[in-house]
């Protein structure tokens, strides 16, 4: 009985290692994120749990090149819709449209250094892979 209940035991704590060992922490991911486009401020990704969840906005400008100099245009910004966290990845959604239900669904990879990588997953094959930087 005592060997059984040995083994189910360091079988817990392996179980939980190997789960903590693939769940980064909300604290890895809490901050603002910038991405630029042509030397200008292209998307802000800001994240935080002050609820005690992973909540934040999402916001993509635009950048014209007219007139010779890129220059923000227009900004789109979105709250981020279930955040969930999966190891080294974060994914969530943002409505696409204002008033209507389409969302689009985001996948950011951290990549190490206070850097990371995210895509649009319902956006087409073609949607770019964008870095984005943690600031200080």
């Amino acid at each position: 009985m005592k060997h059984r209940n040995l083994v189910f035991t360091l079988a817990t704590i392996l179980l939980q290692a190997a789960v903590s060992a693939q769940t980064k922490s909300s604290s890895d991911w809490v901050g603002v994120w910038h991405a630029e486009l042509d030397g200008q401020p292209g998307t802000t990704l800001t994240l935080a749990d002050d609820t005690g969840e992973l909540g934040g906005t999402l916001v993509m400008n635009m950048v014209s090149r007219e007139g010779g100099q890129p220059h923000v245009i227009a900004a789109d910004a979105h709250v981020l819709v279930d955040p969930r966290v999966n190891g080294n990845t974060l994914t969530f959604r943002v409505k696409r449209f204002h008033g209507t239900d389409q969302t689009a669904q985001f996948s950011v990879v951290l990549t190490g250094d206070g850097k990371a990588k995210t895509r649009c997953l319902t956006c087409g094959a073609d949607a770019p892979v964008v870095e984005l930087v943690k600031g200080p």
